[in-house]
């Protein structure tokens, strides 16, 4: 039995500014209509973590480090974070924060899904979800 169809896990809100937080938060929610969802900071340590069952799973940025505690069996989406073994990793060409840059244009591009991954990754849950 499942808590919802996806689990989304915010990105670290001491990283950019609020508004970066909220317009990547809203971008990566509308991509989810109409799934049940549950939305979850990043604030907490790994042993505080209580991950809700579910079909999918959402990382943004630091938010992407709990995708490797996930069964196998799901859905597994990192958007500017971190990859690894079963993780689909989408992550916008001019961001380099992973790499160290913190620069404007690349903290900007960090809190940016390109048109093409937003396709990729409706399409990758609705197949996953079996949604025509």
């Amino acid at each position: 039995m499942y808590d919802c169809d996806i689990v989304y896990i915010k990105g670290n809100p001491n990283s950019g500014l609020a508004v970066q937080h909220d317009e990547i938060n809203k971008s990566i929610l509308d991509l989810l209509i109409p799934h049940t969802i549950k939305v979850i900071d990043s604030k907490l340590s790994n042993k505080n973590f209580i991950v809700p069952n579910a079909k999918v799973y959402i990382g943004f940025s630091r938010g992407s480090r709990y995708l490797k505690k996930i069964n196998k069996s799901s859905l597994k989406l990192s958007i500017g974070g971190i990859g690894g073994l079963g993780i689909n990793l989408f992550t916008n060409s001019a961001d380099k924060i992973l790499q160290g840059d913190i620069s404007t244009s690349s903290m900007k591009a960090h809190f940016i899904i390109l048109p093409e991954d937003k396709i990729k990754i409706k399409k990758l849950i609705n197949d996953f979800l079996l949604i025509p």
